[in-house]
């Protein structure tokens, strides 16, 4: 996870309540989303407008599965650090 992931990860685990593996998912999505430059708060904006009244949980899964070869088959096992 980069900084902006990070910082976007932070930032939305103020706003949502989630798994913590799902926050930081959906802060990978929204970056890898993003062009380059952009700010956390578009990042927040962009997982929050997707979120809607969705479970983050799920969101996490559905946008995980949508590009797998960017994120990995398995980005629900192993530690969450």
């Amino acid at each position: 996870m980069n900084r902006f992931e990070d910082a976007v990860a932070r930032e939305l685990s103020t706003r949502i309540k989630g798994r913590t593996r799902s926050v930081r998912a959906l802060a990978r999505w929204a970056a890898a989303s993003l062009p380059p430059g952009a700010l956390v708060a578009d990042g927040v904006a962009l997982v929050l407008a997707r979120l809607g009244d969705e479970n983050p949980d799920a969101l996490a899964a559905q946008v995980m599965t949508e590009t797998p070869d960017r994120f990995g088959r398995n980005w629900e096992s192993g530690p969450a650090h």
